[in-house]
């Protein structure tokens, strides 16, 4: 019982596929005057099953017998009328429809489709026909009858380079050079990913015009380099830079001699921004640092490190840490689909989730008081992004209707606040508002839908009820846990730990120095130091130089079990060096102590938790009694004779 009692307190409730039918025929429990149906055993079994527990079925009713009693007792002490539970209810609402505000499908999908792309850079030219996203009818039908010229002629046989040096004005033939998933418009990426080598794209509209894409070459991705520098800046005279290129020549002699990046960095770099981290940088990818230190630095293997390095600012040594990849869906999801959000390629779906809950309800626009709106938004200077509030004189005329609520103008001047752009003498304002308007719109339709899912929703609904009782019975527990412990006498508790021998024990323990660092070279320093004998302080103090703190550590006693993953070799003395993510880790194990009882001082918090959970237990009987739970046997047989069907119904193997 205690095991699935616990899993019953896991926040955020297991939500199941099916259609949450509605309670029919006999119940199979009654707990007091309250009935309990199949389809509430199925859902609170098949979530246990999802947790990975599987617990035989008459067993498993006698535990949700227990939970669903003390759902009713925390009921009827009023422990859920209480300010604090009604809190944290709400707020598990507000987090769990939080989602509903995007279109959750549409983001996987796009994050998906970036992954795929990431494993390729894509080298590129185009020629552009620039026009605004929001220029004037005229003005867009030129600039698409220009490009749809220029790629008549393509297609007849004109040069490439020749029309797109003439068109662009410039002598680069168009080029952009190679680029990857994030970096340029998705409309210019999708046209970059989808045309093949020595081929070019139909023309595309991007915020910056009109384009055709050339595709010029591909190649695996470069991925993204971890890297470290020292930087020298460049002085305001000869003598000046005389020095400096002096003193970056002595960095790069240490360095071939063995000292540490960091250390090194921390000595001569004049980076303020990275001299506290040993020179580190972070993570570049292509396109992100000067071509010719671009090449350098994607050439060079793991731990490689490049020779001085000249710039307009100053001279360089960097070195390069780690490289990975662009490229899997799995290892970078949160990020990918953070990014998906933060992009332009997600506004079209989101904008059509969007409508199609506006769709939901009455919506209507009073076009007189909107083309007031534009009126006041020209005079303001709203195309360049001024914004002068003597102009807002029509704020309290009803600009539109959703659902039941009117929206006035200055609720929409507000949200037009929030998004202030440069639009130029060439926009067309009134595209511009409408577009905005629809924005606006999406999101008070998004709030209204949002809101009502805890009455209209049924999957919503369940959650909250599974949810909620799950913080009724944690509730209640914690309350007669704590009533308990703090009534105990201290005799009870050591008659406990008298009592229970077994209990109580320490595991095998391990009294170690555990050092880490983000650096190799330093890991590689402290392991050797130790090994030369030197303690933990004496360790701190020789690789920390100041005010900079290249590694930390502490002196540690724990369960070898707990304190070690299972193929770690504990053995007395200086361990290897262990990489995690991106610290390096170095134990100095000085005693491993056999499995000892505890003390009653040590077992003090156990025997407490001990007592906590037995108290726990005897509740639910208690409750059981109280509550004249019954369990029929007929209907519970049919439960567990529905059990395949069910599985089938909802997805399970």
């Amino acid at each position: 019982m205690k095991r699935f009692i616990i899993g019953l307190f896991i926040v955020g409730a297991f939500m199941l596929n099916d259609a949450y039918a509605q309670k029919k025929g006999n119940p199979f429990m009654m707990v007091g005057d309250t009935p309990y149906y199949a389809n509430d055993f199925y859902n609170a079994y098949f979530e246990s099953i999802a947790r990975g527990e599987n617990i035989e079925i008459e067993a498993f009713a006698r535990d949700y017998a227990g939970f669903c009693s003390q759902i009713a007792e925390a009921k009827a002490l009023g422990l859920d009328t209480t300010a604090s539970f009604k809190s944290g209810i709400d707020n598990y609402i507000h987090n769990y429809t939080a989602t509903y505000y995007s279109d959750a499908a549409a983001i996987e999908r796009l994050a998906r489709e970036a992954a795929t792309r990431a494993s390729e850079d894509v080298k590129i030219a185009h020629i552009l026909i620039p026009v605004s996203p929001y220029a004037f009818e005229k003005d867009s039908l030129e600039a698409r009858e220009r490009i749809d010229s220029i790629h008549a002629a393509l297609k007849a046989g004109a040069n490439w380079t020749t029309l797109a040096n003439e068109i662009n004005r410039n002598d680069t033939g168009g080029e952009i050079g190679y680029i990857n998933i994030f970096q340029l418009p998705y409309e210019i990426e999708t046209a970059a990913y989808s045309t093949a080598v020595g081929e070019y794209s139909a023309p595309i509209r991007s915020p910056y015009g009109y384009h055709i894409i050339k595709v010029l070459d591909k190649r695996p991705e470069r991925g993204m380099v971890e890297l470290s520098h020292i930087m020298i800046f460049r002085k305001d005279t000869p003598e000046g830079n005389k020095k400096a290129l002096s003193d970056m020549r002595e960095a790069m002699q240490l360095l071939k001699k063995g000292e540490s990046f960091s250390s090194v960095a921390q000595r001569y770099t004049e980076d303020s921004s990275s001299l506290p981290n040993g020179g580190y940088l972070g993570y570049y990818g292509i396109n992100s640092l000067r071509p010719e230190i671009e090449e350098m630095v994607f050439a060079l293997p793991e731990g490689g490190t490049t020779s001085i390095i000249e710039t307009p600012e100053g001279w360089n040594i960097i070195r390069v840490i780690s490289k990975s990849s662009n490229a899997s869906y799995e290892e970078r999801t949160t990020y990918l689909t953070q990014k998906v959000q933060q992009d332009s390629r997600y506004l079209p779906a989101q904008r059509s989730y969007g409508k199609s809950i506006r769709d939901k309800y009455f919506y209507e626009v009073n076009e007189e008081n909107l083309e007031k709106c534009c009126q006041t938004l020209s005079n303001m200077g709203y195309l360049y992004g001024e914004w002068k509030t003597s102009f807002m004189k029509d704020g309290g005329n009803q600009l539109f209707t959703i659902d039941t609520r009117t929206v006035y103008a200055d609720e929409f001047y507000s949200s037009l606040m929030l998004s202030l752009d440069n639009y130029g003498e060439k926009a067309e304002l009134r595209q511009i508002v409408r577009e905005k308007l629809d924005d606006f719109s999406y999101s008070l339709a998004l709030e209204i839908y949002v809101n009502n899912l805890t009455s209209t929703d049924a999957k919503v609904q369940a959650a909250i009820e599974s949810y909620t009782d799950k913080a009724r019975v944690f509730t209640l527990i914690n309350k007669v846990t704590s009533d308990s412990l703090s009534t105990v006498s201290l005799d009870t508790l050591h008659a406990i730990y008298d009592r229970e021998t077994n209990d109580f024990m320490w595991e095998e323990r391990v009294r170690y120095d555990a050092v880490y660092t983000q650096y190799a070279d330093v890991a590689t320093r402290i392991q050797q130091l130790f090994k030369d004998g030197l303690s933990l302080a004496e360790v701190l103090s020789s690789i920390n130089k100041g005010i900079i703190t290249t590694a930390d550590g502490r002196e540690i006693t724990g369960e070898r079990s707990k304190s070690f993953k299972g193929d770690f070799d504990v053995k007395i003395g200086v361990s290897d060096i262990i990489q995690e993510d991106k610290n390096y880790f170095i134990f100095n194990i000085k005693e491993i102590i056999p499995p000892t009882r505890k003390t009653f001082d040590e077992a003090y918090s156990d025997i407490q938790r001990f007592y906590a959970e037995r108290c726990a237990k005897e509740l639910s009987d208690i409750l059981c009694a109280k509550y004249n739970v019954q369990i029929f046997t007929k209907e519970l047989k049919a439960i567990e004779k529905g059990l395949p069907a069910q599985k089938k119904a909802r997805g399970f193997k």
